[in-house]
């Protein structure tokens, strides 16, 4: 039942993305010659080399309606237009590691505490593709963990990303994408909880809650962006995502069915300023005794309409952010009002050193907690590069539930990295976390954890030029 659910939500994007598919090139080749001689996007920098063309944003302040570039799996960097690492045509890996992983749990008193110790391997796959003016990317993050001489089956997590840039002219662009995890066991270890590119400045945030079970997540979108004028675009973005948690019978459910308009407008050529809205339905089910029986499920609606803005402040420093106002309707049919925002900040400290902030509010479903109350996230991080072999950071985050008396977790971090061998592209890395949870959720653990890592790590696009 729940693979036929999960199949049958996809019908209506698939047949939306080929009806697409088919229609937009006649109509944009109509509006392109209607209006040849108007007002149309600026071009990209004519210095920028076929090979590099999709490394970069040709300016960080208003190409974000276009949405056309793809971010590395897990992490804020831009998905290079050319092969890195070692492959075969579109075909490549680009990155590999082997690291030692101890796991140090304080329980409370309804949970014992445990240490795990393992040796991960860990490997990323790419399948990058240029299809007419169109891409098509597929990555693929698999890890396995062995301890005593044997594969840890529930450790064994896999995380995919599947981008696929439809159509894009300079007045169009159409985007597909889909995220996949599956952790066995769900433990939030192989990705940076929170990752900044300060050449791109953008930021993305991943999971850093734990429990212990499976847990199971996939997050997918169709984005279609219209130029208005130089200056004005607007896009629309439905948005599906499901996610489930639990084992032995008693799994946890939750859905969410989106959809996002966006109108931006930039104001000069370091400001854009915007306004949103978003309805989203979230359904949450969960289990009930005894086990094999139907779970409940309830329903809440969120409207949300903001203004945004995004500015770069200095020639090393961007912001950006949102604010408005939001409505649930929750399923005794209360309705609830709160104040919505956003914010993000990326600066480049000199040459070798970065600090970013960023702060959000929405859905959990993607971030492990299941639950049809939205959530407040904020997350900080720093990093040095001490000499050109070495470099250092820090950082934290916090995430709690928007209800008083919800569930909240937080961590804090440190990571020392060092270039072996440049040629071969090899870093020795030690990272070391500290994370709280506390308040009721399915699911999820309640207590400290201490994880500790150290090992070796092969990834050539991270040399320093």
């Amino acid at each position: 039942m729940q693979r036929k659910m999960h199949f049958r939500s996809r019908v209506p994007l698939a047949s939306l993305l080929i009806l697409l598919w088919w229609m937009l090139p006649n109509l944009v080749s109509a509006q392109d010659s209607n209006q040849a001689g108007k007002d149309k996007p600026g071009a990209q920098e004519p210095s920028k080399s076929p090979e590099t063309e999709d490394a970069a944003p040709a300016s960080p302040i208003g190409t974000s309606w276009a949405d056309s570039y793809f971010h590395q799996i897990g992490t804020s960097g831009l998905l290079a237009g050319h092969r890195q690492g070692i492959g075969w045509g579109s075909l490549y890996i680009p990155a590999a590691g082997v690291t030692g992983f101890v796991d140090r749990f304080e329980g409370t008193n309804t949970t014992p505490g445990t240490t795990f110790t393992a040796t991960v391997i860990q490997a990323t796959l790419v399948y990058d593709h240029k299809i007419g003016n169109g891409r098509l990317a597929l990555q693929y993050a698999p890890s396995m963990a062995i301890a005593e001489g044997r594969v840890v089956s529930n450790f064994s997590n896999q995380n995919s990303n599947f981008d696929f840039l439809i159509y894009s002219r300079p007045r169009w662009n159409v985007r597909f994408s889909d995220q996949f995890s599956y952790y066995y066991t769900q433990q939030s270890f192989g990705f940076p909880y929170f990752d900044a590119n300060p050449e791109t400045s953008r930021t993305l945030t991943n999971n850093f809650l734990d429990g212990p079970h499976r847990w199971l997540s996939n997050n997918a979108y169709l984005s279609v962006g219209h130029a208005l004028s130089a200056r004005s675009s607007i896009s629309f973005s439905p948005n599906y995502t499901y996610s489930e948690s639990g084992g032995s019978g008693s799994v946890t459910r939750g859905v969410s069915y989106s959809g996002t308009a966006n109108w931006s407008y930039r104001t000069s050529e370091r400001q854009t300023v915007g306004l949103l809205y978003t309805g989203q339905l979230i359904r949450e089910t969960t289990p009930v005794a005894p086990v094999g029986q139907s779970g409940t499920t309830s329903d809440t609606v969120f409207h949300t309409i903001a203004g945004t803005t995004e500015r770069q402040l200095t020639a090393t420093l961007i912001a950006h952010g949102s604010l408005g106002i939001t409505t649930s309707a929750l399923p005794n049919k209360q309705r609830q009002w709160y104040a919505y925002g956003t914010f993000g900040m990326v600066k480049q400290l000199g040459r070798s050193s970065s600090a970013a902030l960023n702060y959000s509010r929405g859905d959990s479903l993607s971030s492990g907690l299941i639950s049809n109350q939205y959530s407040d996230r904020v997350d900080l991080t720093f990093q040095n590069q001490l000499i050109k072999r070495l470099d250092w950071g820090g950082g934290g985050g916090y995430l709690r539930q928007v209800q008083s008396g919800g569930f909240s977790g937080w961590y804090a971090l440190a990571n020392v990295h060092f270039l072996l061998a440049p040629r071969a592209g090899l870093f020795a890395t030690f990272d070391f976390s500290h994370k709280n949870q506390s308040g009721s959720a399915n699911n999820l653990f309640n207590g400290n954890r201490d994880i500790f890592s150290f090992g070796i790590r092969w990834e050539p696009g991270r040399v320093p030029k």
